[in-house]
């Protein structure tokens, strides 16, 4: 077995129902209140089965969910749980990519043979403590390929795991037996491990939602009566690439267990974070600015983002009531102007409706790149300079006897004859 995919289903949702367990078996939507002109970014299975969708207006998702829990998007904690997910499978891998907040793809060639263990109870270790560390319902899949594993792991969230609380048992070896769901719940829930050999067996009782393809090719599968991959499977190759071209080629080799894909670990990225206490605490937006472009000042002068410009700014407000509000501002072009970042952040501060008084603000610099070049003009706009052209025209003109620099001017525009419609004539006030 050489990769491994932890996913942990509806991040967003799992990360909220972590915080305050109150939410299990609620409806849940995360972005913000009904009231406010926003979108859905994450929504929990309950509220989804009332037909609630990720994109759609807030509004629209109370109408349809009555009863529904609307949250606010906390990015930054988001973003850093995720992070931490990832900090701690570099612990146990040399390669890990992160593929989506709470989806993570892994090298696991040779670790249970380097901690001297066996895959069953390494990967069992593994499992518990990513439980026990994150506090999150994951699933862990491990397989050949990085399809398989993926596969796995998606297929295996789709059952209802226990909480953090819960016992936490060893890994289980996976069969080509159906599972059901019912049978799904009797075992108890662990890493998932697709033994050498058998990625193709396994993956045929899957569902093809598990393909990495647009929703209506999965839609469009169905109603051929496609609705396992072992279907896909028994299909020619040359009949799925007719109807689907290089999608269905695609999905044809892996529903086969023919995958090619490699662990692509991710760049550090350089994230520049500065942080200060308010004097005293305020609901005016004034003294919020100006610590904001304190925090921009002093995050320009750090020795690694010196010259540089940027396309990202994170912006925190911490209040006195412990809650946090963010806001995210990416440059359309990159700067290092602490008035121009300023002015694009100053209007969404001033409109702030705080519910309590600030008590510390943040910003997080991202993005570091190269400026861009900017072509500037020829001569600045300007009757002084207008006036010097001419009068070096007109001295041109008298050395030389005569006119030497001629503007194009309209003649005949009605005329078919290209060379009447435009003529030369002397550059002059």
């Amino acid at each position: 077995m050489d990769v491994a995919c932890l996913y942990i289903r509806d991040f967003l949702v799992a990360l909220a129902r972590r915080d305050a367990p109150s939410l299990e078996g609620r409806p849940v939507v995360i972005g913000g209140s009904p009231d406010e002109h926003a979108a859905v970014i994450a929504c929990s299975p309950e509220a989804a089965a009332t037909g609630v969708t990720v994109g759609m207006t807030l509004r629209r998702a109370l109408a349809l969910c009555h009863d529904a829990v609307f949250l606010p998007h906390q990015e930054s904690q988001s973003t850093a749980e995720a992070n931490r997910v990832v900090t701690l499978l570099n612990r146990y891998s040399p390669l890990v990519e992160a593929i989506a907040p709470g989806h993570v793809h892994f090298e696991a060639r040779g670790l249970a043979q380097m901690s001297g263990m066996s895959e069953v109870a390494f990967f069992g270790d593994l499992y518990q403590a990513m439980r026990a560390e994150t506090g999150l319902p994951i699933s862990l899949g491990v397989a050949e390929t990085v399809f398989a594993a993926h596969a796995v792991a998606i297929s295996d969230a789709r059952f209802a795991a226990p909480g953090p609380s819960s016992p936490i048992p060893s890994a289980r070896w996976s069969t080509a037996r159906t599972r059901t769901k019912e049978n799904a719940e009797a075992e108890e829930p662990g890493p998932v491990l697709v033994p050498t050999g058998q990625d193709k067996a396994y993956l045929a009782r899957l569902p093809i939602e598990v393909l990495p393809v647009s929703p209506l090719m999965h839609q469009r599968l169905r109603q051929f009566g496609l609705e396992r991959l072992g279907q896909v499977a028994k299909l020619s190759f040359s009949a799925m690439q007719a109807q689907f071209g290089l999608d269905g080629a695609r999905a044809w080799n892996l529903a086969n267990g023919k995958d090619n894909s490699l662990i692509v670990p991710g760049r550090d990225e350089l994230r520049i974070d500065e942080e200060m206490e308010l004097p005293a605490p305020t609901a005016l937006s004034e003294p919020i600015v100006v610590a904001t472009r304190v925090l921009l000042q002093r995050g320009l002068q750090h020795p690694d983002i010196r010259g540089q410009s940027l396309r990202r700014l994170d912006w925190r407000l911490g209040l006195e009531s412990g809650e946090q509000i963010s806001r995210k501002f990416v440059f359309r072009e990159p700067t290092n102007d602490v008035p121009r970042m300023l002015f694009v952040a100053r209007s969404r501060i001033e409109r702030l409706q705080l519910a309590s008084a600030a008590v510390s603000v943040g910003v997080t610099l991202s993005g570091i790149c190269s400026e861009y070049g900017h072509q500037a003009n020829l001569w600045p706009v300007g009757p002084r300079r207008q006036k010097e052209l001419v009068e070096a025209v007109e001295q041109l003109n008298e050395r030389a006897g005569g006119p030497q620099v001629f503007r194009i001017v309209e003649v005949q525009p009605w005329s078919r004859i290209p060379e009447r419609q435009l003529g030369l004539a002397a550059f002059g006030p």
